[in-house]
């Protein structure tokens, strides 16, 4: 129902409805000229969390899959273009990111969900063997840029919700660039599991995330986790 709302969505109904912390943060990261990478998951109203920030007047742009229902694609398209959020497709995306992080833009990618090996690595949730998308990381890493994370919840049963934004950084602990990749996606995961602990019920992705531990053949297990593939593997 808020989602069917949104096209009506203006920046006074968006401060009755929202309320932000933290967001010195993006002031902050947007300050340095460079953009910003947002990391996100599907806790709580995502899309009434990123077209709020829109309103608000942030310079926000979504990675996003496309509905696969064509009539909910086309409304979800509109609703996200009427609030000023510029959409970025799965594919092909990577110059499109870089030259929006150029512009100054902050980039938001969700990342709780299972994604082919070609785009992702084999990292840890809930001590369970996950792909994860190394993205992230990746940009942030390669343009120099602030890496944060948001998360949304509700207040209670109201209509009231609370987007919360949080410095995550970049940790350097390896010569190896893509040792530091994989322990930056490490870190994300860790802040995804203390959200939704935070607020089980809110975690709204009827998703199949632990396609890796259900069956790990063919992707790459790191040696630090394969003692979590089981024997029936």
């Amino acid at each position: 129902m808020e989602v069917l709302r949104l096209p009506i969505l203006t920046r006074e109904l968006s401060e009755e409805l929202v309320e932000h912390q933290n967001f010195e943060l993006i002031d902050a990261a947007l300050a340095q000229g460079k953009g910003a990478i947002l990391v996100a998951s599907h806790m709580d109203n995502v899309d009434l969390a990123g077209c709020s920030m829109s309103v608000r007047g942030l310079p926000m742009t979504v990675v996003a899959k496309q509905v696969s229902w064509k009539p909910g694609a086309e409304f979800i398209v509109a609703v996200r273009e009427a609030t000023g959020v510029t959409l970025i497709p799965t594919r092909r995306s990577t110059a499109m990111i870089q030259q929006l992080l150029a512009e100054n833009k902050i980039v938001t990618l969700v990342i709780d969900q299972h994604l082919k090996q070609r785009h992702a690595i084999v990292c840890r949730f809930f001590d369970q063997l996950v792909s994860t998308s190394h993205a992230p990381a990746r940009f942030a890493a390669e343009a120099d840029v602030p890496l944060l994370a948001g998360v949304a919840y509700r207040k209670g049963m109201s209509r009231y919700h609370v987007l919360r934004v949080e410095n995550v950084g970049l940790e350097h602990p390896y010569d190896d660039a893509v040792e530091n990749v994989r322990h930056n996606t490490e870190r994300i995961n860790r802040i995804v599991e203390r959200w939704i602990r935070e607020f089980p019920e809110q975690w709204l992705w009827p998703h199949r995330r632990f396609k890796v531990q259900d069956d790990p053949r063919g992707w790459e297990i790191p040696p630090a986790l394969r003692s979590r593939v089981t024997d029936d593997s």
